[in-house]
């Protein structure tokens, strides 16, 4: 038996292939499209968004005459856990109209919000796909925001991993329309080495067909974020929307303080005023795993500062995009990930949050060079294309700017994103003091 198990997993294995995409750059709804195309049997998604309308490729093929006749003889299923980010009333509108379309669609409907954004493809075969990432599968994401999504083929392994995990919400969700039965998928295969997937469904129990936070269990995504960190030799990446955990602070200060090179790329909405930062410091706490100690907290200005040991090893820069702080959603830093010592890869849907880790339902992958060199390699060039993002062009768009203020005309104030630190951002929103007008009156 064990023979054959390896005879197959060494089979299944010729078949498997990994590919990265990002946003904005990469056609990924084309390439999820394709694989939904080629399904035999079973598509199962977990998303917490996902557009209802033809403009995205995905929902293109979806309603297309072939699958929508493979979906009507019920030789094709597709099957949706959907949380969405609106009212309660839009949500249910869009699900409504995504059953329309012959999609099976649930919704968790807990007080956990499904924070997943992830698919699999005839789970557990040898020729079934599991796609995961950062991205929404919606247009917004695709054309503004950064992002990843990676693609596993033939990975029977991990396909066995997205499975059980959508397996075990698919039974604690509501459903939308009509109730339907549905044949088990696939088997389990043995986990591929190099690679493996994490889910925050570890902190909860089940009871009473809901999730409850379990009293042994917990910080499941945020330990193996700060493994990794205690791990580092020489040099972290990190491209995420925030830190707001302490543990992570914690470790990347040790880190720092042993000689570690710490990059940071985070979203605009971290940026605070330097009034404001000058006045904030962290909670004093006697265990870091305490959730008071990271609700609340932007760690990314501590971590921007020069008044710790090793602070000269740790350089934080923002992706900024607009004069008006409030513009902060439109362009953001979506995606969540971390490269340690260009060896190993954290990836996922995981916001560096409390609130993720005990209040969502998240993902996290990890994967290691021996065995995927070419997928970090392809992570390590977007975070270094992140890290120098147009820097060259700060200083002619100030000049630009502030010309607009002394002649009193107007300026889009919306502009190509740029990686900043919290200083270049403070010198942008000081233009109107030093051209004698108002920096937000410029704006267009």
């Amino acid at each position: 038996m064990k023979l054959l198990t390896l005879a197959l997993l060494i089979q299944f294995n010729l078949y498997a292939a990994v590919d990265a995409m990002f946003h904005p750059y990469d056609s990924t709804f084309e390439a999820i499209a394709s694989r939904i195309e080629k399904a035999s049997e079973r598509v199962d998604l977990a998303l917490y968004n996902i557009d209802d309308k033809t403009n995205n490729p995905i929902i293109k093929k979806i309603a297309s005459k072939e699958i929508q006749a493979r979906l009507n003889s019920g030789e094709l299923a597709i099957r949706m856990i959907f949380e969405g980010y609106e009212k309660k009333a839009m949500n249910m509108a869009k699900m409504e109209r995504l059953e329309e379309l012959g999609i099976d669609v649930r919704y968790l409907g807990s007080s956990k919000k499904m924070h997943h954004k992830f698919a699999v493809i005839d789970g557990g075969t040898s020729y079934g796909s599991t796609i995961t990432g950062s991205a929404n599968w919606s247009m917004m994401s695709r054309r503004s925001y950064s992002e990843n999504i990676l693609f596993f083929d033939g990975e029977a392994g991990i396909s066995s991993q997205f499975q059980h995990e959508f397996n075990l919400l698919w039974g604690l969700s509501k459903e939308i329309g009509m109730a339907k039965n549905y044949a088990q998928n696939g088997e389990t295969f043995t986990i591929e080495e190099g690679v493996n997937v994490h889910f925050n469904t570890n902190n909860f129990e089940v009871k009473r067909n809901r999730l409850y936070r379990s009293k042994e269990k917990g910080w499941h995504l945020t330990k193996k974020l700060v493994e990794a960190i205690d791990a580092a030799q020489f040099h972290i990446q990190i491209a995420t929307t925030r830190i707001r955990l302490r543990p992570v602070y914690e470790a990347l200060l040790n880190a720092a303080a042993r000689g570690v090179n710490i990059e940071i790329v985070v979203t605009m909405g971290e940026y605070e005023y330097k009034n404001v930062r000058n006045k904030m410091s962290p909670t004093i706490c006697a265990d870091v795993y305490l959730k008071d100690c990271s609700t609340g907290e932007n760690f990314a200005v501590f971590l921007s500062r020069d008044d710790f040991n090793g602070s000269e090893n740790v350089d934080v820069r923002l992706k900024y995009f607009h004069v008006k702080k409030s513009a902060y959603l439109n362009k953001q830093m979506h995606s969540k990930y971390m490269i340690v010592d260009g060896t190993t890869l954290l990836t996922g849907s995981f916001n560096w949050s409390y609130s993720a880790e005990f209040n969502h339902i998240e993902n996290l992958v990890v994967m290691e060079n021996t065995f995927y060199p070419e997928i970090i390699g392809e992570f390590q060039n977007d975070f270094n294309h992140l890290y120098e993002l147009r820097r060259d062009e700060f200083m002619p768009f100030i000049d630009k700017f502030e010309e607009a203020i002394r002649t009193k005309s107007k300026i889009n104030c919306s502009f190509a994103p740029m990686t900043l630190s919290y200083q270049q951002i403070d010198y942008m929103l000081a233009s109107g003091r030093r051209a004698g007008g108002s920096t937000t009156k410029a704006c267009k």
